[in-house]
């Protein structure tokens, strides 16, 4: 009897299908709303990094701004070995060499240098016109709805009271002050000290004379500045050298500057009111200011409208539409000055 053997039948070849059109449609579907999706988080993510960079940077330039201003007029008013004005000798007068020549101021008028009765003053936007005299005049377009702000003060530096010490300074404007007097004077190339003063320091006893260079600073804003016409910046004009007045940008993006001044009315030592410059009184006792600064960003953002009201200080403004793109911070700050003087 055989055996019968039975062959499995041979394998069919698996049904290899593809993907259907619809299939195919509905994955595509997918992978571009996911990829739309992460682009969405992506830009969105750029965007605000790209805006807390820009708000940063806006911080940086203000707070930079603020302090540079700040440590000049919290020194108003020194003047050395004294801080009482009206005893400098020629206060409000004409500009000498230490011998009694006269001198030119080349920038400015002479008195604008010696009118060390106001330490701090200024100008208001409502003036509506440039205030300082002819030659002195705005470089890059003054910002007209903006302050101005003038410090006058000595120099922290004091010079070796002595006449090789006070040659380096030959044509700087110099105040020389003891603690009974004080003068304004231009140096020569001699290195001459007024003859009213101390010609040297006293072996082992505190110095009888002092001399320093006198400063004087006028802030304002300009329309334009180095980095592009329109974009603005804060500047001041400065005593060098000549003796001279020399116009200098501090910083690009400040767009406006607004000042208050703290009066001391009844001479107790603080401050009773704070008034615009139009309404500070000539001979107000001004020991404190109140300082505003807003700073504009130099790139325009797309995403960003600008429709804040601006109001502070006498300010009151809104960005004009073609203006409205860029961002903007406004910081404030108040500020005593350690020489102040009560009425």
């Amino acid at each position: 009897m055989s055996a019968e053997v039975r062959k499995s039948p041979p394998a069919r070849p698996r049904d290899h299908r593809g993907v259907s059109l619809v299939e195919l449609l509905v994955a595509m579907t997918l992978g571009l709303g996911l990829l739309g999706g992460t682009l969405t988080v992506f830009l969105k993510a750029r965007d605000a990094h790209a805006s807390l960079e820009t708000s940063a940077r806006l911080q940086e330039v203000a707070q930079h701004a603020l302090a540079l201003i700040e440590s000049d007029v919290r020194m108003a008013g020194y003047l050395g070995l004294t801080s009482r004005p009206e005893l400098v000798t020629n206060l409000d007068g004409a500009l000498t060499d230490a011998s009694g020549g006269p001198v030119a101021l080349r920038g400015c008028t002479e008195h604008w240098a010696t009118r060390l009765g106001q330490p701090l003053s200024g100008w208001d936007q409502s003036a509506g016109a440039w205030p300082l005299e002819a030659p002195c005049r705005p470089n890059g377009r003054w910002r007209n709805s903006t302050d101005g702000l003038i410090v006058r003060r000595a120099s922290a530096e004091r010079i070796e009271q002595t006449a090789a010490g006070l040659k380096a300074y030959h044509r700087h404007l110099l105040v020389a002050s003891s603690r009974t007097a004080a003068q304004v004077f231009v140096g020569d190339a001699g290195g001459s000290i007024p003859t009213d003063f101390a010609q040297v320091d006293p072996a082992d006893a505190p110095p009888q004379a002092d001399t320093r260079r006198l400063l004087v600073h006028a802030y304002y804003v300009s329309a334009d500045s180095s980095v592009a016409a329109g974009y603005p910046s804060l500047r001041r004009k400065r005593l060098v050298s000549g003796p001279a007045v020399q116009d200098e940008e501090i910083i690009p993006g400040v767009e406006d500057l607004q000042v208050q001044y703290g009066v001391d009315a009844d001479g107790d030592g603080s401050t009773d009111r704070y008034v615009s410059a139009d309404a500070l009184a000539a001979g107000s006792a001004v020991i404190a200011a109140r300082i505003w600064l807003r700073v504009r960003a130099s790139e325009r953002d797309p995403a960003w409208d600008d429709a804040t009201h601006y109001a502070y200080a006498n300010q009151d403004e809104r960005i004009p539409a073609a203006e409205r793109a860029f961002r903007r911070v406004v910081v404030s700050r108040t500020i005593h000055l350690r020489n102040a003087r009560g009425s």
